[in-house]
């Protein structure tokens, strides 16, 4: 069996192998080669990088590479009859690749690599990015910018002192509102003592007001009396709703015991994740729900792009998967985990493989599908927010906008908590409504019963 450092080895070497042939930037690293044939006639490798289709010949020189953005359809094909070849279609050129000895299992994964980019979050590449990206703006342009830019955190600092107070004004009123759900309480428990005595005085007032009540009195089990029931008075303390995150769907290709891919999704809820299949319906072949607490291990594996999870004593087999989200899964798995459990599965990254930031709310998205106006050498979103002067501001702006970050992030973080506080103060007013109107009945229906008895009682004088 190869070990993890042995299919390290062999995955640089096609991958300074590719890198040299194509004069690829070090962000490129091979996920899966393919024996096939170019145009279905030169046989060859095809080597899957990140962001292209790589071909290097087996004897001569021809190479052919298509990068993953610039592929506007892409097919199942066959080669005399035999469904083994894919057909790529570009804006220049139709390219054909045949004789796949696993074509489905390819064509799953490069479909998969289209659709989804593959993205890892690293601040010092957005920089690295933003540098090249800076050489076509003039240096003055870029210090007018910086000198006309001012970092508003008033704004924030308000706004937060806002969402604080009305925070605090929530739970105030969630107190309050406890308060008076005892007193409601003890007015019901009241209204109940008094029918049960108005039961006690029908009784008496039977017997009196003629003889066969009196007789049936006597025969009959007297259910009116017995001591007066004493006020226990509940607890009504009211339990803000902890915040539950939505779940997060994420592209994945799962891995079978044949080595073969399929299309799916993970669904990550707060305490556990679910497998579902590429139509997003839960798998019923296999276990597809696993616990955070199940999970020991996250292996982010030498072949790039792709994990396994590994459960406590081996209680299920583990779940092997490809992803261009990796970092998504492991970082939502991390965090969720922590929020239920207090504790998260222990990260381990094999040899060779680049390690990643996990366990951060900040990264917490999912970028969207498609490569619509991304580089050829870069996938990364834009959706980061990442202004252009940033790298070059001065350290006043830097330090204020750390700080207006921290900022909206607490905020965020109240918002959530004054929903759910308002959520419960909603609830409870729903329940203190229904039994307020409980009450007036109960009150309504004694006053007619004691009006009804000194009606009986005028009678007998």
């Amino acid at each position: 069996m190869t070990s993890p450092a042995d299919k390290a080895n062999h995955l640089k070497v096609k991958t300074e192998l590719v890198r040299r042939t194509f004069n690829y930037p070090e962000t490129e690293n091979v996920i899966q080669d393919y024996s096939c044939a170019l145009n279905k006639v030169t046989l060859g490798k095809l080597y899957i990088t990140e962001n292209f289709l790589s071909f290097i010949a087996s004897i001569g020189s021809t190479t052919e590479t298509i990068p993953l953005r610039k592929i506007l359809e892409m097919k199942k094909d066959s080669t005399l009859f035999v469904n083994n070849a894919i057909t790529f279609k570009t804006a220049e050129q139709l390219v054909s690749f045949g004789t796949f000895s696993h074509r489905d299992e390819a064509f799953t994964l490069i479909y998969h690599l289209w659709k989804c980019p593959p993205f890892i979050y690293n601040p010092n590449s957005i920089d690295k990015e933003l540098d090249e990206k800076n050489l076509f703006r003039g240096a003055n342009q870029q210090k007018q910018k910086q000198l006309s830019s001012r970092v508003d955190t008033q704004s924030t600092k308000l706004a937060l002192k806002l969402a604080l107070e009305t925070k605090e004004t929530g739970i105030a009123t969630v107190n309050e509102m406890a308060y008076q759900a005892e007193i409601i309480d003890g007015i019901e428990a009241k209204m109940d003592n008094i029918h049960s005595n108005l039961d006690r005085s029908d009784r008496l007032l039977k017997g009196i007001e003629s003889v066969g009540g009196a007789l049936s009195n006597h025969f009959s089990k007297d259910t009116t009396g017995g001591p007066k029931k004493e006020f226990s008075p509940l607890d009504r303390s009211l339990q803000i709703r902890p915040r539950d995150e939505p779940p997060t769907e994420i592209d994945i290709l799962e891995k079978l015991a044949n080595d073969s891919l399929i299309p799916g999704f993970v669904q990550i809820h707060n305490d556990r994740f679910i497998i579902l299949d590429a139509n997003r319906k839960t798998r019923t072949e296999i276990i597809s729900t696993y616990t955070f607490d199940s999970v020991e291990y996250l292996v982010i594996r030498a072949r790039p792009q792709h994990m396994d999870i590994r459960f406590h004593n081996n209680k299920y087999p583990r779940f092997r998967m490809a992803s261009s989200y990796i970092q998504n899964v492991v970082n939502e798995i991390v965090l969720r985990s922590n929020g239920k459990y207090g504790k998260a599965p222990q990260v381990i990254f094999e040899p060779g493989i680049k390690e990643f930031v996990y366990g951060n709310p900040t990264i917490r998205f999912i970028p969207s599908s498609g490569r619509s106006q991304q580089s050829s050498l870069f996938t990364r979103a834009s959706t980061l927010g990442v202004s252009n002067f940033i790298k070059d501001a001065s350290d006043d702006i830097k330090d204020a906008l750390i700080e207006q970050d921290k900022d909206l992030d607490e905020i965020s973080d109240l918002l959530g908590d004054i929903s759910n506080i308002a959520r419960t103060i909603g609830d409870e007013a729903e329940r203190s409504s229904a039994q307020l109107d409980r009450i007036t009945v109960k009150v309504d229906h004694a006053q007619d019963r004691l009006q009804q008895n000194n009606k009986r009682i005028t009678k007998m004088l």
